[in-house]
C-alpha cells in the first residue's frame, strides 16, 4: 500500500476539520482541535499498546536459546526488548496526555492473540508492526494541530524508523537500498497482522479504530 493511500485511510479514520476559525467559531474550533490531537494520540497509543503487549508476550515465549538456534546472535534478542522499553515509554507517554485532554477512558489496553510460534514468526510480524508504527506517525505528523505534539511525534518517529530499519537490516540481513519508508510495500500484511491481532477493547475505545483493524481479515 502506497504511503499516500495509508494516509488517506487514516484521514478518513480519524476526520479533522481544518478550516480556518472565525471569531464567532473559536471556541469550537477549540474543541475541535482537542478531539482531533485526541484521536491521533489514541490511535497512536493503541497501536503502541499492541507493540507492547507483542513483544512482551512474545519475548516471554522465545528464549536466547530460540533466537540462538534460529541462528540470531545473542544481540538481537537484547535489541528487541530495548524496542519493548521503547515502546513502553511511548505507550506512558500517549496515556497521561489522553488523559489530560479528558479522554482516560480511551486509554484502556485491548486484548491480543499473536500467533507466534516461532522465532521467524516473532522477526517477522516485528517488522510488519513497525512499519505500520512508521506509517502512523508520519501520518499523525501530517494531520497534527498542535507544535508540541508535532515535536513528539517527530521524535517516535525517528524511533519507530530506526527500529524499522534495525530489524530490516541487522535482524533480517536485508538491502538497505531496498527499504523506502515513504513507500512501504508491505503495508497490507501489515495491517492484516495487526487486524488478526485483536480480540478485544473495551467500551472507552473509538469503535472506529477497533472496526479498521478487525474489518481487515473479515472478523466480526
Amino acid at each position: 500500500m502506497k504511503l499516500s493511500r495509508c494516509l488517506t485511510l487514516l484521514a478518513a479514520l480519524l476526520p479533522i476539520t481544518l478550516a480556518a476559525p472565525t471569531a464567532s467559531s473559536a471556541r469550537r474550533q477549540d474543541v475541535t482541535t482537542t478531539d482531533s490531537n485526541s484521536s491521533f494520540l489514541v490511535f497512536a497509543l493503541f497501536l503502541e499498546q499492541l507493540a507492547v503487549s507483542f513483544y512482551d508476550s512474545s519475548l516471554s515465549l522465545l528464549s536466547a536459546d530460540d533466537f540462538r538456534a534460529a541462528g540470531h546472535p545473542d544481540n538481537v534478542r537484547h535489541g528487541y526488548e530495548q524496542v519493548l522499553t521503547g515502546a513502553k515509554a511511548h505507550s506512558d507517554y500517549l496515556v497521561g496526555e489522553i488523559t489530560k485532554l479528558g479522554y482516560a477512558d480511551s486509554t484502556a489496553a485491548c486484548d491480543y492473540a499473536f500467533p507466534v510460534k516461532s522465532t521467524e514468526d516473532f522477526i517477522n510480524m516485528s517488522e510488519a508492526i513497525q512499519s505500520l508504527a512508521v506509517s502512523t506517525y508520519v501520518g499523525a505528523l501530517d494531520r497534527s494541530q498542535s507544535d508540541t505534539y508535532t515535536t513528539v511525534f517527530g521524535k517516535m518517529l525517528g524511533d519507530e524508523a530506526r527500529y524499522a530499519t534495525w530489524i530490516s537490516t541487522a535482524v533480517k540481513d536485508q538491502d538497505l537500498a531496498d527499504i523506502n519508508f515513504e513507500s512501504p510495500s508491505s503495508m497490507d500484511n501489515t495491517s492484516t497482522i495487526a487486524g488478526i491481532s485483536v480480540t478485544d477493547c473495551s467500551a472507552g475505545i473509538d469503535p472506529r479504530i477497533f472496526a479498521f483493524f478487525r474489518g481487515l481479515n473479515g472478523a466480526v
